[in-house]
């Protein structure tokens, strides 16, 4: 098995500081404002030094473990909790993941996206989690060296990976290849498809939809159960958290 800390980069030195419109210890505290307004699950990696920067006082799924109870050391909390096929195919991605920022052009590497669904192991229960990270600093030779990690509950039953560009790109990891190949994730939604979870992003019940779009209350629950198998999700609310960790809508 390849050392966990083949995950991040090393033996490499940042070419340029932060420049003065904003400090390390003033980013840190934005992201901690953005955790407490959003109740959500953040952490920030130094690549360079392999140390954890911050991470929110709420810890999905890990609220209350102690250290004791981990299966490995890593920078990333959940990484710790994984089995060994998992970490395998999360160091596959991981080692394949730079190659992506050879491909695509400067601005969309320097704001894009990587989504990873996969499970992590506490006292014997597994839980699907969704892992997204964004660079905060990158170094000259466009290499990240600090990153944003947002974690969130995930629908999946199995370990995905899509990279996700500022102009909307996407990019799936494709394990049979052993790496990421563009995909078009939300061409299956139609248009009607994704006026009807907007609506629901808004909190609309099915008659207010119907009435809202001039369609039958059917025709609404006919559309809402091709969301579900497109999205190969069960409920709205499940249909909801893949459209917000993919970004469709």
């Amino acid at each position: 098995m390849q050392d966990v800390n083949t995950l991040f980069f090393n033996n490499s030195i940042c070419d340029e500081e932060l420049d003065g419109r904003i400090s390390l210890d003033s980013m840190i505290k934005g992201i901690d404002s953005f955790a407490r307004l959003a109740n959500a699950t953040c952490f920030v990696i130094d690549f360079d030094s392999h140390r954890m920067l911050y991470q929110s006082d709420k810890m999905l799924y890990l609220d209350g473990i102690a250290d004791n109870q981990r299966q490995r050391e890593s920078e990333n909390p959940y990484w710790s909790f994984v089995d060994e096929e998992t970490l395998n195919n999360l160091l596959l991605i991981r080692n394949r993941y730079p190659l992506v920022g050879q491909t695509i052009d400067i601005e969309n590497y320097q704001t894009h996206i990587c989504t990873i669904d996969y499970p992590i192991i506490i006292r014997r229960c597994k839980f699907f989690i969704n892992q997204k990270f964004t660079p905060l600093v990158m170094r000259s030779d466009g290499i990240t060296k600090i990153g944003l990690f947002i974690i969130s509950p995930s629908t999946c039953d199995h370990i995905e990976s899509f990279i996700i560009t500022q102009s909307h790109i996407r990019y799936r990891f494709d394990f049979k290849e052993g790496a990421y190949k563009t995909f078009d994730l939300d061409a299956s939604l139609s248009t009607q498809e994704k006026l009807i979870l907007q609506r629901v992003q808004k909190g609309l019940t099915i008659e207010d939809i119907a009435e809202d779009l001039n369609l039958s209350v059917s025709t609404i629950k006919t559309h809402r159960m091709r969301i579900f198998k497109k999205l190969q999700v069960r409920t709205m609310p499940e249909a909801l958290t893949v459209i917000g960790n993919y970004h469709l809508l």
